[in-house]
């Protein structure tokens, strides 16, 4: 599907950033998609005769703010404007507006991201107008604001005569996260890394890109 985003040039550099805090498991699944990529862009650029035949990809995880002291818009454009690449995918977790799509959905938009803005932290925008190049956000939800959740809840209960802006209040803003969500990142983050990398090298087939990977 991915390789079917008219935004996705066919040929010459891509590169893939995978957003979210390695540190907090429901945010990590955008640097542990970056760690599942076949990157080639150093093979392409180093032994150009035995892999001419492949595209050349790049992994970027730029890590948060409270860590780098940089926003990571400011990051990967300045990796942009050293490596020129031709698309950005830009990988991260996202909040879900009903439950029983957390860690169940794969989004894929052409329009941009906008880091943090699902849980009211938004950052610098990654789009075309501020990069420019197309940008791909790939996302999956890993987290459900507790208002949502008791809302899902009662209509899953058949219950129907609440107020919705009631669960608006304090604690709405509070986030859920299923408890085994360690191990739903790392299968949704390999997947992504798989999906990606023969979107990319459409020469290659899952098993191909895991042996190169493993």
């Amino acid at each position: 599907m991915l390789e079917e985003l008219p935004d996705l040039p066919q040929e010459g550099l891509v590169l893939v950033t995978g957003l979210g805090n390695r540190r907090v498991t429901p945010d990590a699944i955008g640097p542990k998609t970056a760690d599942a990529l076949l990157v080639t862009r150093h093979l392409v650029q180093t032994l150009p005769e035995p892999f001419a035949s492949l595209r050349p990809v790049a992994a970027l995880a730029p890590g948060v703010t409270g860590s780098t002291g940089m926003e990571s818009g400011e990051i990967i454009g300045s990796v942009i404007k050293k490596l020129k690449p031709v698309c950005l995918i830009a990988v991260d977790a996202l909040a879900a507006r009903r439950q029983e799509r957390v860690c169940r959905t794969i989004q894929i938009a052409d329009t941009g991201i906008v880091p943090g803005s699902g849980v009211g932290n938004a950052r610098m925008a990654l789009d075309r107008e501020s990069l420019g190049i197309p940008v791909i956000a790939v996302g999956v939800p890993t987290v459900v604001d507790a208002g949502t959740l008791c809302l899902d809840l009662l209509e899953d209960a058949g219950e129907k005569d609440f107020d919705p802006s009631s669960f608006r209040g304090e604690g709405a803003e509070w986030f859920v996260t299923p408890r085994n969500v360690d191990s739903q990142v790392d299968i949704l983050s390999r997947i992504l890394g798989l999906g990606i990398s023969t979107a990319l090298h459409v020469d290659f087939s899952v098993e191909d890109v895991e042996k190169w990977t493993s």
